[in-house]
């Protein structure tokens, strides 16, 4: 595993290595600066705390402090690939720090001959997110060559995938000016701006390029994946997901019509998903998060998109040496078909949770911006999505919500290190 965990660290027993990974090269907490690799945690009455949250398995490794952290995610990727042993499988998790945002006072960094490369780009913010995007297309062109050149690309499966929707400018504690634009609501929302993710799947068996609509939850990716290396997901016990190999495979419907797709019982947050109808309650900050799309205009020095330089990508080359890639005209196809167009509706009714906090219902297929809603005129489909939430939620895990445990968690016990501070140490855990 290479890049952010975010899953609990506070005993060694929740970190990679104890979780099924070989070896891990990353950070444990949310986020870090991209420099420096410090996290800072600001969230809680009374102080703050700041420490080294990069690590080789579960050693501090300050001799990378200074390295850009996508290069250093990347060069690891490339590293595991080129020394791994081609007759044993290989699962490589990277989940690249880009383009989140880093502490507060530094926010966006890249390498400022990366920034430099976009001056039709006004906006100082949204030039240096452009610039960290660039390093992250830089990084994926890398990772695909290395499968090439260790003659992999053949049996292998890629994906890539966003975990939510942007923290767009400057609103909340950790904006990354990116754009959600036209979809409504931002990260941390259940709107589609928040929860529609955007995906990449390639592999050699799946044929002709296409756009796939097909609904497919976070959870699916896990007897997703297991089918396409030659597992049963019969096996696997207990699961949320669904197995969508197949479906994606040969471009059938989908195995799953339901999602649970956001769920905040303290806030009274949530959205549930059924065909093509959405259920939405509760609002965001007092309404503020709820109709966000960030920016959306562009400089008039902005240049037309360049489908060749795409043609010409590292991760375009290294893919051709397995199968024949696209020309120009299915490209634009392509990208015509990705393009969320919302209609002007006429005569619509708004969704405002602020002044009327009954639950909004969409038709996403013809309204994918929730532009109007539809709970009067199909009161039906309202009391239907409210049972299924209800059934999805019937045996949702309370919220813990347990206080900050500051003292024994602060990395000045520990060398300066987010390292556990559960069971397994004292003063010193390098040699966990």
């Amino acid at each position: 595993m290479v890049g952010k965990w975010h899953l609990g660290f506070y005993r060694k027993e929740l970190t990679p290595t104890y979780r099924g990974f070989d070896s891990f090269l990353g950070y444990m907490n949310g986020l870090i600066s991209y420099y420096d690799h410090i996290y800072q945690d600001l969230s809680f009455e009374g102080g703050q705390l700041s420490g080294l949250d990069f690590f080789r398995n579960l050693t501090p490794a300050w001799d990378l402090s200074g390295r850009y952290a996508t290069d250093v995610f990347t060069e690891e990727a490339v590293r595991i690939i080129t020394t791994h042993d081609t007759a044993q499988p290989l699962f490589l998790y990277l989940s690249h720090l880009a383009c989140h945002a880093g502490n507060r006072g530094k926010l966006l960094e890249a390498p400022q001959e990366v920034i430099d490369r976009f001056p039709h780009i006004i906006e100082p913010n949204r030039k240096t997110f452009a610039a960290m995007m660039w390093k992250l297309d830089e990084s994926v062109g890398k990772v695909v060559a290395a499968l090439r050149d260790r003659d992999m690309l053949q049996n292998s499966v890629i994906l890539f995938i966003s975990d939510n929707g942007a923290p767009t400018l400057p609103v909340g504690a950790w904006p990354n000016w990116g754009s959600n634009y036209p979809l409504r609501g931002l990260k941390l929302t259940q709107w589609e701006g928040g929860v529609r993710g955007v995906g990449a799947l390639w592999s050699a068996g799946l044929g002709t390029p296409r756009v796939s609509s097909q609904l497919v939850h976070v959870t699916d990716w896990l007897p997703t994946l297991y089918r396409a290396a030659g597992g049963d997901p019969e096996r696997l016990q207990k699961l949320d997901g669904v197995d969508q190999w197949n479906a994606l495979l040969h471009d059938k419907p989908s195995k799953r019509s339901d999602a649970l797709l956001y769920v905040d019982e303290m806030r009274k947050v949530w959205g549930v998903r059924s065909d093509r109808w959405k259920l939405v309650g509760g609002s965001n900050q007092g309404g503020m998060f709820d109709g966000y799309s960030g920016e959306i205009g562009l400089s008039p020095k902005s240049p037309a998109y360049d489908d060749t330089a795409v043609l010409r990508s590292d991760v375009a080359k290294a893919l051709s040496a397995v199968k024949s890639t696209m020309d120009a005209a299915s490209l634009q196809q392509l990208r015509s078909k990705t393009t969320v167009k919302c209609p002007e509706q006429v005569n619509r009714t708004v969704c405002d949770l602020v002044k009327n906090p009954e639950p909004c219902l969409f038709d996403i297929d013809t309204d994918p911006c929730e532009a109007n809603n539809l709970a009067e005129s199909h009161p039906q489909e309202v009391s239907r999505l409210t049972k299924l939430y209800e059934a999805l939620t019937v045996n949702l895990v309370p919220q813990l919500n347990a206080p900050y445990d500051v003292v024994n968690a602060d990395p000045a016990r520990f060398g300066n290190a987010w390292l556990p501070w559960e069971g397994t140490c004292d003063r010193d855990c390098n040699d966990i």
